[in-house]
Formats: structure tokens, C-alpha cells, sequence
């Protein structure tokens, strides 16, 4: 099987081996575009396991995600648990934002190319360490909630972003042949409905209507420059795609006393056929011929999501509360290509293993105006050191945070939360190769170790209650 970035090389200037050069590299940028996508992401820089983006609510991020599935304390309960709804006591709309400050430092641990320019021999290549790759993003949720049957019947909308990364690199870093900039966007559209059948357990579900877009920048070497390659020598590739798809969630909350609530929540995968397109430029020589513009197609499969969640009033005042969520990133064992030319699929192994994450918090009710939070998140990361990119620099990593919320009348309510978080040390050892089977064979062996450094949340929440 080719590798990732495999495609022929330079030197035979006849024109067959030109024409072997454009249909072959056509498979590059249907790869480049799963790469972008599947490999991807939020942590995301800032999340949790993979490219997925816990922080759908400003309360939640105040508590550490801490029983997310039975707090039932705002609209939010929409993303988290549906069927909690039920527990709000008036129609209320939810408008919200959280803000990340993530900051991320690679270093060169001793990156080499080994190309004809080189005669063969692995020698160190230019590049910087490609400053900060995540700038301040900001993550928007709007949810509106609206009860009928004197409360035992309510309908929900919520629009979110669930799945998300934007990892951008200095052009001429050493990691580029990995990739420069990677992003990813996703936007549910979630309309939900509960119903709560007894005083004890109450039931809801959700249609999500996604919409993924996904966008891959990444350089190539000259693989036949002296003395090795150069930012100045190389070849660029932008890759393109975006679909909508349509998935599922439901939930059930359960009251076995007055002072506990137990949620569990499903959230169902959701498969992406995105189409898109791959712009090549840059390339000199004999893979000139490359350079253009392609159609694309491929797969972007988003994991099932298990989360069970509690909250137990320990006294009027204080609430206690834990959560657990459970990701099947393992269905990420490979990453497919689809060729509408009939050509055999392009499969490249990936052996994602599944992730979770743990919270614990509380809630202070310190005057009916003022409620005071606090909470601890960890998740482990469902990369596999073999396989980890710099596209997706993500290691298991841990969350303090704080909040609050403010009644400011019957009708208005504020929430504010911060949050801190670290990665573990972030170890890159990966090897591109480019080329195979022609006179310009070589490879590029990227080694890097990046570490977390202050990276912070600041999150507002403005509720409309009627």
C-alpha cells in the first residue's frame, strides 16, 4: 500500500511518465482530505478525546462538565440530556459563548530528510517551530426550550458546535510536510422534544441536522533540491470538503428520591460524505504537470457518545455532581477513499482506540440571586502514539474551573464561567514518504515534543426566561 503522501517523482521527462503523474497524484488529495478531517482535530486543542467540544454551555464549563447528563439547570440540558427538560420550570432561550486562550510550544527533536538531494544520506532540514498553532476561538450556542401541558410536555432547539479544530502553523515550519493548517467545523441543528411520564422518570430524544466543512493545508518537498529541501523549493496543497448528515440522540432522566437526579444520554455517530476540492500549486519541474485543481471525496465518521451523569442535593444550598462519558473513537480503524473512476478504495489503517472522560463538581445556592460552581475534568485521548500527527497534537488532559450565575430579575440571568487546562507532553515521531517507486524517492522523518503552556477558557451565558 502507498503511504499518505505518495505519488511519482521527477526526472523522466517523457510524456507517459508525466500522464502516470496526474493520475496517480489524483489519490493524494482525496487522502489529504480525509487527513484534514479524520485525523483532525479540536482536540481539538481544547478538548475533550479527539475533536470533540464539551464545552456546549457556560454552566457546564463553570462545573467541569460535571453531571452534564442530570443537572437539568438551564436549556442547555438540550445538548446534554434532553429528557431533562422537563426539570426547568418556565420557556426559557439560552445565548452563549465560550472563548479559548490554548497555547501550544513544539520544539525540533531532530527531524531529517533523506531525498536524492541529500544522496540518500538523513540529513536536518530548515524550518522554525512553528509558533502558536491555535489562535482564540470562540465556540456559540443558542437553545430555546418551551413547555406545554402544564410542564410535562416540552420541544427544544438547540444549535451548537460540537466537533471542531483550527490548528494553524508557520508556513516554513519543520512539521509542514505533516501538515500547516487543519480546520474543521461542525454545526448541529438539534430539534428535541421530552415528555416526563411519572414524577420519577422522564424521557426525551433529538433529530441532529450537521453540517461539517473541513479544510487541509500541507506542503511537499522538492525532493531532487540540493542539499535537501526548503520552504523556498516547496510545493502547497490546500483540500477542501463539506456535507450534511443527519444523526440522533435520546435520553432518559431518573429522580429515586427528591434530592437525586441520575441522567443517561446517547448520542449516536454520525457519518459525513463530504465532496470537495484539492487546489495543487507550486510544484516546478516535471510535477508542474500535478498542479491544478481536483474534485474530492471522503468520509468523515463522528463517534457514538455515552454520557451518564448525576446530581445529588446534598443540602438545599449544595449540590453535588458527577458525570462519565464514554466515546467510540475505536471505529476509527481506517480511513477510506472513494473513487467515483471505479479505482480501488484508498485505505489507510488508523487504530483510534475509544476514549473517556471523568468529572466532578458542585453547585452553591448562596442567595436566590447568586449560584456559585466549581469542577475537575479529565479524558484520555483516543490518538495512538504511532499514528499521533501534528494536526492533532492531543494527549489526555485535565480542567479546573470555576463559575457563577446571576439573577439579574424574574426574566434575565447571567452566567460566567473560566476554566484552565493542560495537556500532557505532546510527542510527534512520524515519517513521510514521497515519490516511491521513481528517481525522486525520499522521506522526511518529522520528530517533535510540544508542551501546554496557560491555555484558558472565559465562557458567558445569557438566559431569557418567560
Amino acid at each position: 500500500m502507498k503511504s499518505l503522501m505518495d505519488f511519482p517523482g521527477t526526472q523522466i521527462l517523457d510524456s507517459m511518465w508525466l500522464q502516470r503523474v496526474r493520475s496517480q497524484y489524483r489519490v493524494v488529495p482525496h487522502v489529504l482530505l480525509v487527513m484534514s478531517i479524520l485525523v483532525s482535530t479540536c482536540t481539538e486543542e481544547t478538548n475533550a478525546g479527539g475533536f470533540f467540544l464539551p464545552q456546549q454551555s457556560t454552566q457546564g464549563v463553570g462545573r467541569g462538565f460535571a453531571g452534564g447528563a442530570a443537572m437539568a439547570s438551564d436549556a442547555s440540558t438540550i445538548f446534554t440530556n434532553p429528557a431533562g427538560m422537563t426539570e426547568l420550570e418556565q420557556a426559557e432561550a439560552d445565548f452563549g459563548v465560550q472563548i479559548m486562550f490554548p497555547k501550544l510550544e513544539f520544539q525540533n527533536r531532530g527531524s531529517t530528510t533523506a531525498t536524492p538531494g541529500t544522496l540518500g544520506v538523513p540529513v536536518p532540514y530548515p524550518g522554525n517551530d512553528g509558533g502558536n498553532p491555535f489562535g482564540t476561538t470562540a465556540i456559540p450556542n443558542i437553545y430555546g426550550a418551551q413547555p406545554y401541558m402544564d410542564g410535562r410536555l416540552w420541544t427544544g432547539l438547540g444549535v451548537t458546535v460540537p466537533y471542531g479544530l483550527s490548528v494553524d502553523y508557520d508556513d516554513g515550519w519543520f512539521g509542514r510536510y505533516d501538515s500547516i493548517e487543519t480546520d474543521l467545523l461542525t454545526v448541529n441543528i438539534a430539534p428535541t422534544i421530552a415528555y416526563r411520564i411519572n414524577n420519577r422518570v422522564s424521557v426525551g430524544a433529538g433529530i441532529d441536522f450537521q453540517y461539517a466543512d473541513a479544510q487541509l493545508t500541507t506542503a511537499t518537498p522538492n525532493t531532487l533540491a540540493p542539499g535537501g529541501p526548503s520552504p523556498a523549493t516547496d510545493g502547497l496543497f490546500d483540500v477542501e470538503g463539506d456535507a450534511w448528515s443527519v444523526g440522533f440522540n435520546l435520553g432518559i432522566l431518573v429522580k429515586p428520591s427528591s434530592t437525586t437526579r441520575l441522567g443517561l444520554h446517547y448520542r449516536s455517530g454520525i457519518s459525513h460524505d463530504l465532496e470537495g476540492k484539492t487546489t495543487v500549486k507550486g510544484l516546478t519541474g516535471p510535477l508542474a504537470a500535478a498542479n491544478g485543481v481536483f474534485d474530492a471525496r471522503a468520509d468523515l465518521d463522528l463517534p457514538a457518545i455515552v454520557s451518564f451523569g448525576v446530581a445529588h442535593e446534598l443540602t438545599p444550598s449544595l449540590t453535588l455532581l458527577g458525570d462519565f462519558q464514554w466515546f467510540d473513537w475505536s471505529t476509527f480503524k481506517e480511513l477510506r477513499v472513494r473513487f467515483s473512476s471505479g479505482q480501488p478504495d484508498f485505505v489507510i489503517p488508523q487504530n483510534y482506540q475509544d476514549s473517556n472522560a471523568i468529572s466532578i463538581g458542585a453547585e452553591y445556592e448562596m442567595t436566590p440571586e447568586w449560584a456559585l460552581r466549581a469542577g475537575f475534568h479529565y479524558d484520555t485521548t483516543p490518538t495512538v502514539d504511532q499514528f499521533r500527527t501534528t494536526s492533532v497534537p492531543d494527549t489526555d488532559n485535565y480542567w479546573l474551573a470555576i463559575g457563577a450565575s446571576y439573577s439579574m430579575s424574574e426574566m434575565i440571568a447571567l452566567d460566567f464561567a473560566y476554566a484552565y487546562f493542560r495537556w500532557d507532553t505532546v510527542n510527534v515521531d512520524l515519517t513521510r514518504t514521497f515519490f516511491v517507486g521513481t528517481p525522486a524517492s525520499g522521506a522526511v522523518n518529522i520528530k517533535g515534543e510540544a508542551d501546554n503552556v496557560d491555555s484558558h477558557i472565559l465562557s458567558l451565558n445569557l438566559r431569557l426566561l418567560f
